[in-house]
């Protein structure tokens, strides 16, 4: 086709050429120009996508962890999550061409080839507002990782590239302190729900100097109050000893210094308790929150908070050897009966403390001891919804539930334990102090005896050791701390009782809840009590000495009694 334009027109005829489908091809002559039409193909548009951005990384060499990390990344987790974390977007999957659909049958969907995987079709962003919220540290993220990713082959990371991937992600959400090599070790104490600034450059001298003070005090007190008194009544903390004990049941293999750790404990779970009480808000909106500002936002927080974690398992089990060597050694016999009842009944306030104090902390770790535990007050036949109203305020977890926890724990059952602390002690002295023979009582020289000063020495020295080993465990076995619970609707299968119930826990798998879970726990408890009634009494020479022949019935079945719930819990872990 020919088209004739005059020329005085063809000066515009140069720019719309460029633009102007089908091309136009001019042929010049002395008075028009000559047009020729010919159709060409259409031009595709510029590909927007940079396909720069899937070139492997160039690190330095060595690589540093974080360039370990961006290595894995890129390696392992880009194609899903996206190069900057941004998730499996519809603007990253246009990067993948021709393999953009990938739940297209015989390819990722459900019927994938064997050598395949089926592929998700949502997969969250790891960076920006409100990602990574399910993880309260950089230890709970570094354990997923390690044991569900990548999505086709989880576990399959080792644990240095688990770690290094790990900072990576906590780099890129501004969560990773300036210079931190990211380990098992210090992972708890990265918050990843909080942005923790670093601290500025501060002078330190005063801290060393209130150490120091308070250590000079502790010194100062020890030495005052072991030093002999002549002419002069006994100090205070002396007065609380009895003036003269048994050098042979004073041996620390025979008491095990159980009694006397355990009172130091209460001691320490007071003050530490109390400095808690300052930050902890009972609320169900709050409470976790303020856990975890406690753990990473309060200066020494985190080193309270695991000292009255440990402290508070370490005392149910000194309160339990405790409670095994009355039995064992026969110190459950007339004076001492009523003593053991009130020792056997601050035990149990022991484990109702903590279980009520894990309540307090209203996160996922916490499900089995806020469910499991009403519900099986519940079961109680006719009684059982006004118990739960009793002990927990409300048949559904709510602010009246946590508000009566909280008012259980700091007042219901810590007052009460402290009246039967108080009480216990008092008859121990009353009864005539550590159980011993009558016979050795009557035969002892006065060398035979210790004072109520080298008694008070040896506490002392129990005390550091055991404040020494408790402060090594809170510096590197931080106190457990999960997400807020945000649902309560879970299967009882799911969760894990707290280690001290968990033979509770591995009964209710035999059958029905009350029975199993109520009843079963209250005959052991029951039958506990029966001790200094029901077995024979141990002879009177035998009293103080490990295993008394007179006692072997009493002993056997504590020894079943003992195993069958050591038992019960490590199946209870499997």
């Amino acid at each position: 086709m020919l088209l004739t334009i005059p020329a005085a027109a063809s000066p515009a005829l140069d720019s719309a050429t460029a633009t102007v489908t089908p091309a136009i091809f001019v042929t010049p002559s002395p008075t028009m120009y000559l047009v020729t039409l010919t159709p060409t193909p259409t031009i595709a548009p510029t590909p927007t996508f940079d396909v720069s951005r899937l070139n492997k990384p160039i690190v330095d060499e060595p690589p540093s962890q974080l360039d370990e990390g961006l290595l894995v990344y890129w390696g392992v987790c880009m194609a899903c999550h996206g190069d900057t974390g941004q998730g499996l977007i519809d603007a990253w999957r246009d990067s993948f061409g021709e393999d953009r659909d990938c739940w297209t049958s015989k390819c990722h969907a459900s019927n994938h080839p064997p050598q395949g995987f089926e592929f998700p079709r949502i997969v969250p962003a790891l960076t920006g507002t409100g990602t990574l919220l399910r993880f309260v540290n950089a230890e709970q993220l570094y354990r997923y990782n390690l044991a569900n990713m990548p999505w086709w082959d989880p576990g399959s990371l080792t644990k240095e590239k688990a770690l290094a991937v790990t900072a990576y992600l906590l780099k890129m959400n501004g969560k990773l302190p300036e210079g931190v090599t990211l380990t098992a070790a210090n992972g708890h104490f990265i918050p990843i729900q909080y942005a923790v600034k670093e601290p500025p450059t501060q002078n330190n001298l005063w801290k060393f100097l209130l150490a120091g003070a308070l250590i000079l005090a502790g010194v100062g007190i020890g030495i005052q109050s072991v030093q002999p008194r002549t002419g002069k009544r006994p100090s205070f903390i002396l007065h609380l000893h009895p003036p003269t004990i048994p050098a042979l049941q004073a041996r620390f293999r025979y008491t095990l210094g159980a009694g006397g750790l355990a009172v130091f404990l209460c001691l320490v779970l007071l003050v530490t308790g109390l400095l808690e009480m300052y930050y902890y808000i009972p609320s169900v909106e709050r409470a976790a929150a303020t856990i975890q500002e406690i753990t990473f936002l309060v200066p020494y927080g985190g080193l309270v908070r695991s000292l009255h974690f440990w402290s508070a398992q370490a005392l149910v089990m000194a309160a339990a050897i405790h409670l095994l060597r009355v039995v064992f050694t026969g110190a459950f016999t007339k004076p001492r009966r009523f003593n053991y009842l009130l020792g056997l009944g601050l035990f149990v306030i022991v484990l109702l403390l903590d279980f009520t104090g894990y309540v307090l902390r209203w996160d996922e770790g916490i499900r089995w001891a806020l469910i499991a535990g009403t519900n099986l007050l519940g079961s109680v036949p006719k009684i059982g919804e006004g118990l739960v109203r009793f002990v927990s305020g409300n048949l559904e977890p709510g602010p009246a539930m946590l508000i009566r926890f909280y008012a259980w724990h700091l007042f219901g059952l810590a007052i009460l334990g402290g009246i039967l602390m108080i009480w216990h002690l008092f008859r121990v002295r009353r009864d005539g102090g550590i159980a011993a023979a009558v016979a050795q009582i009557g035969n002892l020289r006065n060398n035979e005896r210790i004072s109520r000063a080298e008694l008070l020495r040896r506490e002392v020295v129990a005390m550091l050791v055991a404040g020494g080993i408790l402060l090594l465990f809170s510096t590197f076995i931080p106190a457990p701390i999960e997400q807020p619970m945000s649902s309560t609707l879970v299967s009882l299968a799911e969760s894990r009782a707290p280690w001290f119930f968990l033979w509770v826990q591995e009964l209710l798998k035999i059958g029905d809840p009350f029975l199993w879970g109520v009843a079963a726990p209250l005959i052991v408890l029951l039958m506990l009590g029966l001790i200094p009634c029901i077995f024979p009494r141990v002879h009177e020479s035998e009293i103080g000495r490990w295993f008394p022949r007179s006692g072997r019935a009493a002993q056997l079945f504590l020894a079943i009694l003992l195993l069958t719930i050591i038992t019960l819990t490590i199946l209870a872990t499997r």
